[in-house]
Parts: structure tokens; C-alpha cells; sequence
């Protein structure tokens, strides 16, 4: 790299193990945002994702080429600054064309969303097309998990309701009895999507328990290997890969569903995931939130 000044200017996103607190929906939010941002300035994007697995191995440059290294940022720092993604979302900051901005802080929302700019899911869907696509190596899984050419996709998270799932205090497991109602309670919803439905449903879920409970009574579940969250540290290959494929598998359905509310438990014992959504979104599909 040449360091006389010549290095890839633009907006630079950097996740790495210092701000990896989110999960795969918020980083992508976060991503998609920043990239709208240089785009309306006619600046490059650049993409450095460090946070326990490289994102290049699941999300290939499409039409973007927005991968980059930490040694494509400038040793002067008069060449650099600070661009933080953060609340409140008031406009579209002015950026130069000769200098690099710096995102390191960041949250988890979506700008376009919340500026409300016209149609914006639509728009968030051609921005991350012209960001990404998947690996070969999230292609190839994707051939091997046996989907249907048709289906529809109900999902339910949990979070830690039905036994330690996530590094968070937003619930902690119930009681077995508590549990067994939950699951019973969530496998009716699925049922009621199922009548509804000209296609057979697949069930995805945080917890391998609910799946393996599903799948006795004879739905057909997205598999268990590599169920976890990569905001645990240290979870493994395994788990980074099927969290690319689940959310692609969700965005090959022909509706997708999410089930939130069920009656007889405790409030909270269901999360109210952004992943599905945001699969539908990409998926241009129809989404329900039940």
C-alpha cells in the first residue's frame, strides 16, 4: 500500500471485537445505512468486518467493491475522520471526496427506515443486493439443507426462555412446566400458518429444543447443527455459517412468519426478532408478525 497520500478514500464501516455487541440483523442495518450514506455523497464504501469471522467468507462483493483491509486506511491522520452511526437520524452528513471517515461506533437501526425515505424497503433491498451476495461456501450449504422448491417460514426466538441460548439479560429460562406450555403454545401458532397455507411450512428457531420438539411431532424444522448467536464469543464456524444460510433460507420463502404473542405465558417469553423480517425484506416476501 502506498502511503503517500494515495490511499482509498471514502466511508470505511469497522466491526471488530471491540463494537461486535450486535447481532448478524443489526450489523447488516448498520452496513446498509453507511453505505447509503457514501452513496448519496458519491463516495466509496468500504467494508472491514473482524468480529470473530471475516464477513467475506458468507458475503461476497456484488456490485460493490467494498472490501478492504485496516492497512488501506491512511497513516496521516489529517486525512481521517470520525463518522459515527448513531441516533437521532436527521439527514445525510456532508462527506468529502478526499478524505476517509471512520465508523467504528455504530447501532443497530436502520436510517432509510427512520428518515423515512419513500418505498425504503425497497430501497434497503437493492442497497444490500448491490452490496452482497452469498459465498460459495453459504451457496453450497444452502444446496445441501433439502428445502422444499416452495415453502413458507415460521420463526420463533426465544432467546434464553427455554434454556441459556444468549449472553443477554433480556429473560432467563422458565420453569420446565412453563416451558412445555410455551412450546405447545408456539406449535399451535405454527399449525393455524400451516391451514392458512398452499405450501408446507419449515420452522426456524434460536432453540434446539423447541426444533427437536417440532420436528417429534412432525414439522419440518431447518436443521439444529450450529444453532447459537454470534454475539457469544468464540461460537465457532459452524454457527457463523448457518446463520448466513437460515437467513437466506428465510428469504427463499414464499411468506414468512413470526410469532410474537401466544396466550397462557409470561410476557417476554418470545422475542421480537428483526432477522425474518429482514430476511423478507431481501427476499422481497411478504412478512407477518403474529
Amino acid at each position: 500500500m502506498d502511503h503517500t497520500g494515495n490511499d482509498r478514500n471514502g466511508l470505511y464501516f469497522i466491526i471488530d471485537g471491540r463494537n461486535s455487541h450486535n447481532g448478524i440483523t443489526d450489523r447488516l442495518k448498520a452496513a446498509v445505512g453507511l453505505y447509503y450514506i457514501a452513496k448519496c455523497n458519491g463516495v466509496g464504501f468500504h467494508f472491514i468486518h473482524k468480529a470473530g469471522f471475516d464477513i467475506r467468507d458468507y458475503l461476497k462483493p456484488n456490485n460493490v467493491h467494498w472490501s478492504a483491509e485496516l492497512s488501506d486506511l491512511s497513516i496521516f491522520p489529517w486525512k481521517k475522520r470520525r463518522l459515527d452511526y448513531v441516533l437521532p437520524f436527521e439527514g445525510i452528513p456532508e462527506l468529502s471526496l478526499n478524505l476517509q471517515y471512520i465508523c467504528t461506533r455504530y447501532v443497530g437501526k436502520n436510517n432509510i427506515e427512520m428518515m423515512n425515505v419513500p418505498d425504503w424497503q425497497h430501497v434497503w433491498r437493492d442497497l444490500f443486493w448491490e452490496l452482497f451476495t452469498p459465498s460459495d461456501a453459504v451457496l453450497e450449504a444452502l444446496t445441501q439443507t433439502g428445502m422444499p422448491k416452495h415453502y413458507i417460514a415460521v420463526n420463533a426466538r426465544f432467546i434464553n426462555s427455554l434454556g441459556s441460548f444468549e449472553d443477554s439479560a433480556y429473560n432467563a429460562p422458565l420453569s420446565e412446566k412453563t416451558q412445555a406450555a410455551l412450546i405447545d403454545a408456539v406449535l399451535s401458532k405454527v399449525s393455524e400458518c400451516i391451514k392458512n397455507s398452499d405450501y408446507p411450512a419449515v420452522i426456524s428457531s434460536d432453540s434446539v429444543r423447541f426444533l427437536k420438539e417440532a420436528e417429534k411431532r412432525g414439522f419440518q424444522i431447518i436443521d439444529t447443527n450450529g444453532i447459537g448467536h454470534i454475539m457469544n464469543p468464540d461460537v465457532g464456524e459452524l454457527v457463523y455459517l448457518k446463520t448466513f444460510v437460515n437467513f437466506f433460507l428465510l428469504a427463499g420463502a414464499e411468506k414468512i412468519f413470526s410469532i410474537l404473542n401466544v396466550e397462557g405465558v409470561p410476557e417476554n417469553s418470545l422475542y421480537k426478532t428483526q432477522y425474518p423480517r429482514y430476511a423478507a425484506i431481501v427476499g422481497n416476501k411478504p412478512f407477518v408478525r403474529i
